[in-house]
């Protein structure tokens, strides 16, 4: 696999009665094995890095023949922000394609780098590029989706709001969709305006009242104050894991159980490892016969060869069985953190 070169108020949300809203408001299911990555801003070495580390690649840097049951996922900020390269949305949408022809898939998540380009590019900024390219990074942008949920598990790009979640969860109640309709149903129609967009764009400025995500100024300081509803919403939603990026205060740690004292019952996992710094780094979580997830971390700290056959010897097993092979999760101080 070579590389390849004014404010628009939230529409209500209108009640639809659900004929059958258990089935409705079922999330799809977790795949058997996935690969998340994080906040990779340009690089595409780095992640070619971490594919064969994990036996995805192989030597030539092609996808290995039966990838079914695996997803490979990166939690936003694909492309940087202050010098986007079109040739990785082009690596991107290739890894898409070519996962898809072997039974694997690549799911992408938009981080505020994509939604910043986007509004710079509404504002008239071309990147030096020429206006094909514009328009076809503006339509890539416009497909990424803002979060996904499979089984019990988050996948997103920053820090989960009180405000976010709490809309999330009227979502579901009034509509009995799964939760991952709002990306098409709301999500995908802010993109009308810059201002529409910017209730989801992770904002570092002061938060206006219909701001939904956004930066918080102290990440811990936020969820002692406000981790116990968090958690609550969390459980309503039947969510118990939360794996995102963008973590601006301590980019570059891979952290386990963050701020488990203050959010009780729920897994939050940092998974900005800054890997176009550091050549590797990702989150392997694999579903057991038992329907529990197990996860491992790949970062320089936790590199071993006896790590590296573990997750080649799963991911190898999830294409040719649905047998379980537990993971034994790396030392907390391999990660840079521990629960609390």
């Amino acid at each position: 696999m070579a590389v390849l070169p004014p404010e628009e108020p939230e529409k209500s949300l209108a009640t639809v009665p659900a004929e059958e809203p258990e089935s409705r408001a079922e999330e799809p299911d977790f795949s058997t094995c996935c690969m998340v990555l994080s906040d990779t801003d340009n690089d595409v070495k780095s992640v070619n890095n971490t594919l064969r580390f994990a036996g995805l690649l192989d030597e030539h840097g092609e996808f290995t023949d039966n990838l079914q049951g695996i997803t490979i996922f990166n939690t936003g900020d694909l492309i940087d922000k202050k010098n986007p390269d079109f040739s990785v949305v082009e690596y991107w949408q290739h890894l898409q394609k070519e996962a898809s022809a072997k039974g694997g898939q690549v799911k992408l998540i938009v981080g505020n780098h994509e939604q910043e380009i986007w509004q710079k590019i509404r504002e008239g900024e071309k990147y030096s590029m020429k206006t094909k390219q514009v328009r076809r990074l503006t339509g890539f942008i416009e497909s990424l989706d803002l979060f996904h949920v499979a089984d019990s598990v988050l996948f997103i790009h920053g820090y989960p709001t009180l405000e976010f979640l709490q809309t999330l969860l009227h979502y579901r109640e009034v509509t009995g969709k799964d939760l991952n309709s709002f990306n098409a149903d709301h999500y995908k129609k802010s993109f009308i305006s810059a201002d529409a967009l910017r209730q989801y764009s992770y904002v570092s400025e002061s938060r206006k009242r219909n701001y939904l995500l956004y930066d918080v100024a102290n990440a811990g300081l936020y969820y002692k104050k406000q981790g116990r509803e968090v958690a609550a919403i969390l459980a309503k939603l039947k969510i118990d894991i939360v794996i995102h990026g963008h973590r601006p205060q301590r980019s570059g740690v891979q952290v386990d159980y963050e701020f488990g004292k203050w959010i009780p019952g729920v897994r939050m996992i940092g998974n900005d490892t800054m890997v176009r710094r550091k050549g590797l780094g990702a989150t392997v979580i694999r579903k057991t016969s038992s329907g529990d997830l197990d996860i491992a971390f790949i970062n320089r700290k936790t590199e071993s060869n006896e790590l590296r056959k573990k997750v080649q010897g799963d991911l190898g097993e999830t294409v040719v069985s649905s047998c379980a092979y537990r993971f034994i999760v790396p030392e907390a101080t391999g990660l840079g953190a521990a629960r609390g």
